[in-house]
């Protein structure tokens, strides 16, 4: 037998792992109900404790889903949008000059001709899909635009030229990684996600994409 302070001591350990699980799944079925809300409105309620709470609570509320039969992949595209949402103030006090475009290689063709060189793919705009029209827009915009070979790329740009504000495009997962990257670095930026993921010939909203670098701030 365990003396009784022992005894006292693991009693109330145990009534503290109930109350912090409680309040977990209390705050994760909150969270969760705050993402629907949002995936249904667009709108968004006290967004920085909603994004703190997604990035926290993720696994629990992605289960929550689960168990309801939800799609869960609600909870990665509420939290882009999110992350979008906070860095919109900072993103648009930057000038266009100062941005930067990051493209994953796996919009291109099948077909694409574009050479591999230290700056990431460059472009031919060959025609046979859609980057080349949007990388001429995006330039002409004052952009930077860069056609992404690998993960740690972007890493290396950012570095190397040291942008104010940038936009990312890829799959959830990768967005949600590069904003975290970003918030590293101080940069706001925002993500545009596939239609859908893959390593080749994944499809993209371009009116999405034309939509979030097009914004500036209003005068």
């Amino acid at each position: 037998m365990f003396p009784e302070y022992i005894n006292q001591l693991f009693y109330l350990v145990g009534q503290a792992v109930v109350l912090l699980v409680v309040l977990i799944l209390v705050l994760s079925i909150i969270v969760a109900l705050l993402v629907l809300y949002s995936f249904k409105t667009g709108n968004f309620f006290a967004a920085r404790y909603m994004l703190l709470g997604i990035i926290l609570l993720e696994n629990v509320v992605k289960t929550l889903f689960w168990i309801f039969r939800a799609d869960d992949s609600i909870v990665d595209d509420v939290g882009v949008r999110l992350r979008n949402y906070v860095n919109s103030k900072e993103f648009l006090k930057t000038p266009y000059s100062e941005r930067f475009i990051f493209m994953p290689q796996c919009v291109r063709s099948t077909q694409c001709p574009a050479k591999l060189t230290p700056e990431g793919i460059k472009c031919v705009n060959c025609g046979r899909c859609n980057v080349g029209e949007a990388e001429k827009y995006a330039e002409s915009l004052g952009y930077r635009f860069f056609i992404v070979p690998g993960s740690s790329f972007i890493k290396r740009m950012i570095k190397k030229y040291r942008p104010r504000a940038i936009v990312g495009v890829g799959c959830h997962m990768e967005i949600k990684e590069g904003l975290d990257l970003c918030h590293r670095y101080g940069i706001p930026a925002r993500g545009v996600p596939l239609l859908t993921s893959g390593c080749v010939a994944t499809t993209l909203d371009w009116d999405q994409f034309y939509e979030a670098i097009n914004e500036e701030e209003p005068l």
